[in-house]
């Protein structure tokens, strides 16, 4: 069974720069391919100035826990942390 990864943001900290939703391969190849981010494809979009996690229970891709979003963040707002399966 593969592993599924949960973002947290840090609200607090966050300031909406969107280097996270822009470095995030998953998002990269969606923006390739349909032009544009949303809700059903994408795995970290700004919304009022704040990055928020999208996970979508039983959809195809998910966050794969690459890391990059919590490389980039240069607020330092993002960790990640494996999410448990029941």
């Amino acid at each position: 069974m593969p592993q599924e990864f949960t973002l947290k943001i840090n609200k607090l900290v966050c300031t909406g720069c969107n280097v996270c939703v822009t470095s995030c391969p998953i998002n990269f190849n969606h923006l390739k391919t349909q032009s544009y981010l949303n809700e059903e494809n994408a795995v970290i979009l700004v919304k009022n100035g704040t990055a928020y996690p999208i996970f979508i229970e039983n959809r195809e891709v998910n966050c794969d826990g690459c890391g990059i979003c919590v490389k980039e963040c240069p607020q330092i707002a993002i960790t990640m942390q494996i999410k448990e399966i029941i």
